[in-house]
């Protein structure tokens, strides 16, 4: 995992967004699943109305890219790309990148340009004023509130109608890909297959007890790395990611126990690809394409 995490949009939004994982095999929902391009079409429609909104309510909103460094790739449990280690190591090279995409973000000069009084109120207009009126449980008890107020609930319910079935199913089932990752890497097929991908490590002169720890090494801690070691370090990981088969068995148990968990929660994914495909062409006529 490249341990890097984009957040360039305007205020403090805790909203819901696309799953973006794929499909398990054998998960049996009514609606077909969205594909990647029609999620990305909602996303563009979500940010078109959240645009509109605000320039009614006075102030100004860019779009925010979905994807702003897509060669930046997320591993989950272990690199095991061989040619991207040696090009990107453990992804350190993007952390400057990403400071100065939010530094750049036009949204974030636009609230910085303001006095303190409008600033307030554009967070607000965007946000909603209240964090009541939207709830959502995830597994595990936890659960998570927004406005049912401001720019980006109402282009919520523009899109998709039933604001609170929204909210709700889309923000439990775009936290099923983290907790799908807490499973696998608690898995006892992942644990033996990290200790041989750390004794493959070793026999290269490398001693990391499993991937976080390899990974922790090289991120997060400011300047100073050595970049060619980060480089040779992530070249070793993700050769024996492969030879030490962590890579497949991390793969096995992301489908296996991803499915279960998708139809412990059938539900909710159901009702998240029948609200797409009600809001498709919504957004189409709105993004006229």
């Amino acid at each position: 995992m490249t341990g890097l995490i984009l957040l360039l949009a305007t205020g403090c939004s805790d909203g819901p967004a696309a799953d973006g994982g794929p499909r398990a095999a054998g998960t049996s929902t009514t609606a077909r699943q969205a594909t990647a391009q029609q999620r990305s079409l909602l996303y563009d429609a979500e940010q078109e109305l959240q645009r509109r909104c605000m320039k009614a309510a006075g102030f100004r909103f860019w779009a925010v890219p979905e994807d702003p460094l897509p060669e930046a790739r997320d591993f989950p449990y272990v690199i095991d790309d061989p040619k991207w280690a040696k090009r990107y190591g453990y992804g350190s090279v993007f952390e400057a990148r990403v400071k100065r995409l939010r530094a750049e973000d036009p949204n974030q000069v636009y609230l910085r340009g303001l006095p303190d009084d409008r600033r307030r109120a554009a967070i607000a207009a965007l946000n909603g004023t209240r964090r009541e009126g939207l709830r959502a449980e995830l597994p595990g008890g936890a659960v998570i509130g927004h406005s049912a107020t401001g720019c980006r609930a109402k282009a919520w319910r523009t899109l998709y109608g039933d604001l609170s079935a929204w909210y709700t199913a889309s923000t439990l089932v775009n936290n099923l890909s983290a907790l799908t990752q807490q499973r696998v890497t608690a898995h006892p097929d992942f644990t033996r297959a990290s200790e041989k991908w750390s004794s493959c490590m070793r026999a290269h002169g490398l001693r990391y007890r499993n991937p976080a720890q390899a990974r922790t090494e090289f991120l997060g801690h400011g300047g100073g790395r050595d970049t060619d070691r980060e480089v040779r370090v992530a070249v070793q990981e993700a050769r024996c990611a492969r030879s030490s088969g962590l890579s497949s068995v991390a793969q096995r148990l992301e489908r296996r126990l991803g499915r279960e968990l998708r139809q412990e929660h059938r539900a909710e994914v159901d009702r998240v690809e029948r609200l797409r495909a009600d809001a498709l062409p919504r957004a189409r006529t709105l993004l006229a394409r």
